[in-house]
C-alpha cells in the first residue's frame, strides 16, 4: 500500500490542476457548442455524426470550428493563486484536463502560470481512471497534487493520495473523503436554488406590468374574470421572457463577461452551469404555455410564441444592427400592452399603442446612451456586441430625449381627444400626468448623462425613489380624474 504523502513534500511535488469546474467555473465542452451555435449553426448537424466517434473526437473537431477565447471564461481566483504560489515556489505546475489539447494550450497561454498543459489528443479522453494513470506514470502514486472539483476526480485523487477540491457538490465531498483520508475543500459550490431564482430574473418582471394597461384603460377593471385573465397572462408572459432572459445570456456569455455588472449574472460567473441553464429556460417556456392554455386563451398561446420569435430574431441578427436594435427593443415593449390587450380581450386604441412606441423608444435610447457612456468611462472606443461607437453620442441625445417628449404631446392630445369625457369626469387632472412624465423623461437622460443610471432603465425606475414617487402621484392623477 502507498504511503500517504508527507507535508514536507508539497514544496517539491508537481500541481496538477484541472480545468472545466475547477480552474475555470464552466464547461469548455459547452462553450464551444455556444460558440459553434452563434458562430456557424449549419455545422451543428454534423456534430451527431461527429458524436459517433467517441467525445474525444468531439472535442477536436469543436477546438477546430469553434476555438473560445480563454480571456472571456471566468476564472477561478481561489485556484489561480494556489497555481502562482506554486509557481513561485519553484514547484511544477501542469494544466491537466479532459478538454481538447488545443483548448488546454490556449488557455494555459492566456493565464500564463502553467509549464506544461496536457489535454484529450482526439483519440483518448483524458479523464478519471486515464488521467490517474497518466500522472501515476509520470510522477509516481502518491507523487503529485491534484486540483479537481467533480466525482470523476476521484480516482486521481486517489493516485495523489490526498484530494484538493473546488466547489464540491456533496456527493462529490462524500466520494472524496471515502477515497482518501486528506481533504481540502478551497471554495464552496453556491447555492443553485438561488442562482436559478437570479437567472430568471423576476425583477424584470415590472415590465410586464404593461399587460395590465390595456385592461385599465378599456375601464374593464370591475371585471373580476378579465383581471383574473391579465394576472395570469402575467405570469404566463414572465416565465417565456425569463426563458429569453436564460437564452440571451447563453448566447452572450464572452461579452457579458466584460460587462462590469453582466458578469455578475449566474451563466456568466459560473454559478449556474450551461446544461442547468438549458433545462432552466426549458422548464420556464413550459410552464409559461401552461399557464397560457390552462387560464388565459388559445390567442394568447400564439402571442407567446410570436414574443419567443421577436425575440430570437432580435438575439441572432436584430442586436447587432444600428437603429434597428432600438426600434425592435421598444416593439417588444410595445407588444407587451398589446399582449395585454389580446389576453383579456379588448381593443387597443390609437392613442395608447403611438404612446407606447415614442415611450419605449426613449427608454431604448437611454439603454444604449447608459452603456456609451459607461464605454467612456473605460476608455474604449466601440461597444461589443452592438454596432455603436463613442461619435454616435450626440445623435443618440437629440434622438432620445424627443422621442420621449413626443409621447408626453401624444398623451396631451389624448385628454384634448372627444372620448375622454366618457371615462374622465376630471379629465383636467390627466394634465398633471403630462408634468410628471416630462419630468421623469428630462431626469431619466439627465442622469444618464452624469452616469448614474443602471443601463436597463425599467430596472432603475423601480429602484429609483423619485420615479416611484412619480408613479404614485401618477394613479393619484388618474383617480382623481375619474371623480
Amino acid at each position: 500500500m502507498d504511503k500517504p504523502p508527507s507535508q514536507s513534500a508539497d514544496v517539491t511535488r508537481p500541481l496538477c490542476v484541472d480545468l472545466d469546474g475547477t480552474l475555470v467555473a464552466t464547461d469548455t465542452l459547452w462553450e464551444s457548442l455556444l460558440v459553434l451555435l452563434k458562430t456557424a449553426p449549419h455545422r451543428m448537424l454534423a456534430l451527431i455524426f461527429v458524436l459517433f466517434g467517441g467525445r474525444p473526437r468531439l472535442k477536436r473537431y469543436l477546438s477546430t470550428h469553434a476555438p473560445i477565447d480563454p480571456a472571456a471564461l471566468p476564472y477561478r481566483e481561489e485556484v489561480l493563486e494556489l497555481a502562482r504560489n506554486a509557481r513561485q515556489a519553484g514547484r511544477p505546475v501542469l494544466l491537466v484536463t479532459a478538454s481538447d489539447q488545443a483548448t488546454a494550450a490556449a488557455v494555459a497561454a492566456h493565464v500564463d502560470v502553467f509549464n506544461e498543459a496536457v489535454g484529450s489528443d482526439g483519440q483518448q479522453n483524458l479523464k478519471g481512471e486515464r488521467k490517474a494513470e497518466l500522472l501515476s506514470t509520470r510522477f509516481g502514486r502518491g507523487g503529485f497534487q491534484y486540483i479537481g472539483d467533480a466525482a470523476a476526480d476521484v480516482p486521481v485523487w486517489k493516485a495523489a493520495g490526498e484530494a484538493i477540491i473546488v466547489a464540491p457538490s456533496s456527493r462529490t465531498r462524500r466520494s472524496a473523503e471515502q477515497a482518501v483520508s486528506k481533504v481540502r475543500v478551497v471554495s464552496e459550490r453556491p447555492n443553485k436554488w438561488m442562482a436559478a431564482l437570479k437567472e430568471l430574473r423576476p425583477h424584470q418582471w415590472a415590465k410586464n406590468l404593461l399587460l395590465f394597461v390595456p385592461l385599465y384603460f378599456a375601464h374593464e377593471y370591475d371585471d373580476w374574470a378579465l383581471v383574473f385573465n391579465a394576472v395570469m397572462a402575467f405570469f404566463a408572459f414572465s416565465f417565456c421572457a425569463s426563458s429569453i432572459y436564460i437564452l440571451n445570456d447563453l448566447i452572450d456569455l464572452p461579452a457579458d463577461r466584460r460587462h462590469r455588472t453582466k458578469r455578475e449574472r449566474p451563466l456568466a460567473s459560473g454559478a449556474l452551469a450551461i446544461p442547468e441553464g438549458i433545462v432552466l429556460m426549458a422548464a420556464s417556456f413550459a410552464l409559461s404555455l401552461f399557464l397560457a392554455t390552462k387560464f388565459v386563451n388559445p390567442e394568447f398561446v400564439w402571442v407567446i410564441f410570436g414574443y419567443i420569435a421577436l425575440t430570437t430574431f432580435y438575439t441572432f441578427y436584430l442586436k447587432q444592427r444600428l437603429i434597428v436594435d432600438v426600434l425592435a427593443l421598444a416593439l417588444l415593449f410595445t407588444y407587451r400592452v398589446m399582449a395585454g390587450s389580446v389576453a383579456v380581450q379588448v381593443e387597443l386604441s390609437f392613442w395608447l399603442l403611438a404612446f407606447s412606441i415614442f415611450f419605449f423608444t426613449s427608454l431604448a435610447f437611454v439603454k444604449r446612451y447608459s452603456e456609451l457612456i459607461q464605454l467612456r468611462h473605460n476608455n474604449e472606443q466601440v461597444l461589443r456586441g452592438r454596432n455603436y461607437v463613442l461619435a454616435d453620442i450626440p445623435v443618440v441625445t437629440s434622438i432620445g430625449p424627443a422621442s420621449g417628449l413626443l409621447a408626453v404631446l401624444v398623451f396631451a392630445l389624448y385628454i384634448n381627444s372627444p372620448s375622454i369625457l366618457t371615462y374622465y369626469s376630471t379629465p383636467q387632472a390627466l394634465w398633471g400626468i403630462c408634468l410628471i412624465l416630462m419630468y421623469w423623461v428630462i431626469r431619466i437622460w439627465f442622469l444618464a448623462a452624469r452616469g448614474e443610471m443602471h443601463d436597463d432603465p425599467v430596472l432603475f425606475a423601480v429602484r429609483d425613489k423619485m420615479s416611484l414617487a412619480s408613479g404614485v402621484l401618477t394613479l393619484a392623477c388618474l383617480l382623481a380624474a375619474q371623480l
